[in-house]
């Protein structure tokens, strides 16, 4: 009953935002186009968040519209697992990171790294809401593998990504919930994975604002996790990972590839002032990804969430050494 409850109102939502996002364009157009002049903003930021805005909605649109004709034709949802679903996330993500590319020049420069065969677990960055498409545009896009998701409960308020991503078996973490049962669906979520699919968690949990850099640190310290709260003033660009999904996810596929996913170029665009700051981007988002050694994770629990923060260490160094301006300092190189 809650997923009706949501889905009635969150559908309708954004079914009414389309028409009224239209409507409302040629009022307010004129009126972001003088807020950005009028505060040196010469390329249009304001402006080019709106048309996203729209291109989004529309995708949703899109996607609402798709997902009912694949619940009737998929007797009226009881075909549990159908590959058209899959391909909408693949058009979905794919489509979104190409008007993002047309509206605020959001290009990517993704090397050129071999993915391990098989299941994989990937340990991946978050600063933004752009980085979460990226892992989806890297195995469906350009690998043409499935991937299944990690994610928080909140964004099921996003239609498309609730409407697809139960039914592509990815999982909702309910960040107020029993800490237990939650590390336990995540399990369920590897075990019902696909034999070559990325297996994505984001351990950092949200993005690196100086606000949650400070309010997560007051927590570490509350909690007498002092080399938690050590890390965190050390990393410069991310977060201390969580480490319960993450070492969830090792125990139940200690036999899967680790791969950890690095990127840089979205440092500002995870609040609204940096948004207008940042775009459009006047250099490419670089991605990278590397697995690491099978034999140097350790076996135990507590080891583990040493290892996770030490690969962090890894992951902030290397954003400093590639971001745009380049960082002058690193405290170790790879």
């Amino acid at each position: 009953m809650d997923t009706l409850r949501r889905r009635c109102v969150t559908i309708p939502a954004v079914l009414l935002a389309g028409p009224i996002w239209f409507l409302l364009s040629p009022l307010v157009l004129p009126i972001v186009v003088v807020v950005d002049l009028v505060t040196g903003h010469r390329k249009l930021p304001m402006l080019r968040l709106w048309f996203f805005t729209i291109v989004f909605v529309a995708h949703e649109w899109i996607g609402v519209a798709y997902a009912a004709w694949l619940w009737v034709t998929g007797g009226f949802g009881l075909r549990p697992r159908d590959d058209r679903y899959l391909w909408m996330q693949d058009w979905w993500s794919s489509s979104l990171l190409t008007w993002a590319g047309r509206v605020m020049a959001v290009r990517f420069d993704w090397g050129d790294t071999p993915m391990p065969p098989g299941r994989v677990i990937v340990l991946s960055r978050h600063a933004s809401m752009v980085d979460a498409i990226v892992p989806a545009h890297l195995f469906l896009g350009r690998l043409g593998r499935p991937v299944h998701y990690v994610l928080k409960r909140e964004l099921r308020n996003i239609p498309n990504l609730d409407l697809y991503g139960h039914r592509l078996g990815n999982h909702f973490v309910d960040r107020a919930g029993e800490t237990a049962h939650e590390v336990a669906r995540i399990g369920e979520l590897s075990d019902g994975a696909r034999p070559d699919a990325g297996i994505v968690i984001f351990p950092e949990g949200t993005y690196a604002t100086p606000e949650a850099k400070e309010r997560i640190g007051r927590a570490l310290e509350r909690k007498g996790d002092l080399d938690g709260a050590q890390l965190n003033d050390e990393l410069r660009f991310l977060l201390p990972p969580k480490p319960a999904g993450a070492l969830a996810l090792l125990a139940r596929r200690p036999e899967a590839p680790v791969v950890l996913l690095a990127h840089t170029g979205l440092e500002g665009v995870a609040e609204f002032r940096g948004l207008r700051r940042t775009l459009p981007l006047t250099e490419p988002v670089i991605v990278r990804w590397w697995q690491v050694d099978a034999n140097a994770i350790p076996d135990t629990p507590d080891e583990q969430v040493l290892w996770l923060r030490e690969r962090w260490r890894e992951l902030d160094d290397w954003v400093g050494r590639h971001r745009t301006p380049p960082s002058t300092t690193s405290r170790r190189s790879k």
